[in-house]
């Protein structure tokens, strides 16, 4: 029974040293880690918010304040999300594209 609890108690140690190595920024820099997250409100009244891992942009969520779709602002990617709020027929509806 002891060295049951022993065991969970050291693994439980050594979990947490691991976990908290790899917080800390040495670790993260060493191993060439970084993640960001950019959050933009425009002057459209979008919000556009942004993915990015290691210096590559990940995944990008464009949120539209009416039903209007941008013609040519080059947000539009392979990795972008488009979330449009629109009214239609007197329903609230929300796209995704």
């Amino acid at each position: 029974m002891q060295r049951q609890t022993w065991l969970k108690v050291t693994m439980l140690v050594v979990a947490f040293v691991l976990v908290l190595s790899l917080l800390s920024p040495g670790y993260a820099k060493a191993a060439d880690f970084t993640f960001n997250i950019n959050i933009v409100r425009q002057s459209d009244g979008s919000t556009c918010g942004e993915l990015w891992l290691k210096d590559g942009l990940l995944w990008r969520v464009a949120i539209l304040p009416d039903g209007a779709r941008p013609v040519s602002r080059g947000t539009a990617t392979s990795n972008t999300t488009l979330i449009i709020p629109d009214i239609i027929k007197g329903m609230f509806v929300i796209k995704f594209e």
